[in-house]
């Protein structure tokens, strides 16, 4: 493996070279999911950028991590109840510091067209923004017996989610027409939390390298194995977790399977080192410039 790199994108990248993904832009220093973090990301040499998006209220495609605005811009509401121009009104950057007042929250098309100019990969988190329990469910029983997705099964799949009117179909729908305008297909990876949202890359666009995000929750000890079941039938490009999740087991079985595994959010050092000498394929970090040092003196660069 050379990392999570899709084809292409890092060509030359050597045998059992790390990729660092700097999560939601270099975080740690400039206001997450905004310009400044991702241009910052850039500017450390970091391989990719991850970010978050969802819909607003008139059916954009806007960059923010949660569901509500108040963490980020100091103002309520709820994204999806909210206009694109409402969204964009407001100061997603005075929270960080006040360097950043007056950084907004960016559209994912300004996002991707930064990431072009830049030369950096991106990493399209797409949030779960429906409520899919029920036609997951429809899914799970409608393919069991099943070790994966026929062409037969993936159209009446794909029929399954259009018809049930789910916001992550449009969402997924509109990310990916917007990667494709811009010829970004080689250069952009989809992961999203929902299988729906895989789905619907998986099937839509086969071309844009998709990864399927879990973890493991002691509180619902039963999703894991649905999430493993999910990543059977999708075949997803990679398998994403987070820190406390991933052992070596867990990893081997991921490659096994030819899936790739990115881990996030990983900013200790310690950590680093640890995951670089197991052979994780991409570290997710707020840090990406602490992050290539550690991999540079693993010799993981």
């Amino acid at each position: 493996m050379t990392g999570c790199a899709t084809p292409g994108f890092r060509a030359g990248a050597p045998e059992g070279a790390i990729d660092v993904i700097a999560h939601r832009g270099a975080s740690a220093y400039a206001p997450e999911n905004t310009l400044a973090a991702f241009a910052l990301a850039a500017d450390m040499k970091a391989d990719w950028f991850e970010l978050d998006c969802t819909l607003t209220k008139d059916g954009e495609v806007i960059v923010i991590h949660d569901s509500d605005i108040e963490r980020t811009t100091g103002h309520l509401g709820r994204v999806k109840d909210l206009t694109l121009a409402q969204l964009k009104a407001l100061d997603a950057g005075s929270w960080k510091d006040s360097t950043f007042a007056g950084e907004g929250l960016p559209t994912l098309a300004e996002a991707l067209d930064l990431a072009k100019e830049r030369q950096i990969g991106v990493y399209v988190e797409i949030k779960n923004s429906d409520d899919d329990n029920q036609l997951m469910t429809e899914i799970i029983h409608m393919t069991d017996g099943h070790d994966r997705l026929r062409p037969r099964i993936k159209r009446q799949l794909l029929s399954m989610i259009r018809d049930s009117g789910s916001r992550n179909f449009e969402l997924t729908q509109k990310a990916i027409e917007l990667v494709r305008d811009r010829d970004m297909e080689r250069q952009i990876v989809i992961q999203s939390f929902a299988p729906i949202v895989c789905a619907v890359a998986l099937i839509e666009a086969p071309e844009i390298r998709t990864e399927l995000l879990a973890s493991k929750d002691e509180k619902k000890p039963h999703h894991w194995p649905l999430y493993l079941r999910w990543a059977e039938l999708l075949e997803p490009a990679g398998f994403n977790t987070n820190n406390d999740t991933l052992d070596e087991a867990l990893l081997a079985q991921f490659h096994a399977q030819g899936m790739t595994t990115a881990v996030w959010t990983v900013d200790d050092e310690a950590d680093m080192k640890r995951l670089a000498q197991w052979g994780v394929d991409a570290i997710i970090t707020n840090t990406p410039d602490v992050c290539l040092q550690v991999l540079e003196a693993e010799g993981k660069r």
